[in-house]
């Protein structure tokens, strides 16, 4: 082998691992900036997570809801201060469980932030949705994300949170910030 035919493989080796390695920064970049556009909305529904008319709301529709409605009125029945309650806790995490589902946040940070309140919060409203789908004007599927996510919830086997704060110190001591 002439030192010509060596230095043009070796000039095509170069070329192959610099086009590989565009590619995958490239994807990576890609995979970066689509859910840094999905950061606002986050951090939105966070801040509503943060309100005390949330939690309010949330700790009527968990312990009142059921004892003081009849869950035949479905959600629709239900008088107007009632039902922006219910709403606006059901679809509150029906928001977060559906970035869940499109891969937005990692099932760790999903199931560990809510994975008892979710539940809480669908046995609460089950009956209710349950009737308000018989309706012919209503989709079958109303609240089915949030449904199902709970059922997610309810079979994670996931770390607790202190566990993923531990875990996440060690990683942060590997890069030199305080642990």
């Amino acid at each position: 082998m002439d030192g010509s035919l060596l230095l043009n493989l070796l000039a095509l080796l170069i070329s192959i691992c610099a086009v590989a390695a565009s590619l995958i920064f490239g994807t990576r970049q890609l995979a970066i900036a689509r859910h840094a556009n999905y950061i606002p909305a986050l951090l939105d529904l966070l801040a509503e997570f943060r309100k005390v008319e949330f939690h309010e709301q949330y700790n009527f529709v968990c312990s009142r809801l059921r004892e003081e409605y009849s869950p035949e009125l479905g959600l629709s029945g239900l008088p107007p201060e009632v039902k922006e309650s219910v709403y606006s806790v059901a679809y509150f995490f029906q928001t977060l469980a559906g970035m869940y589902a499109l891969g937005i946040i990692g099932e760790d940070v999903a199931m560990v932030m809510v994975r008892g309140r979710v539940n809480t919060v669908w046995r609460a409203v089950e009956p209710f949705v349950v009737k308000e789908r018989e309706s012919p004007v209503v989709d079958d599927h109303l609240l089915s994300i949030l449904e199902s996510f709970a059922a997610d919830a309810e079979h994670f086997t996931g770390p607790p949170s202190a566990d993923l704060l531990r875990a996440r110190r060690g990683l942060w001591r590997g890069t030199g910030v305080p642990g």
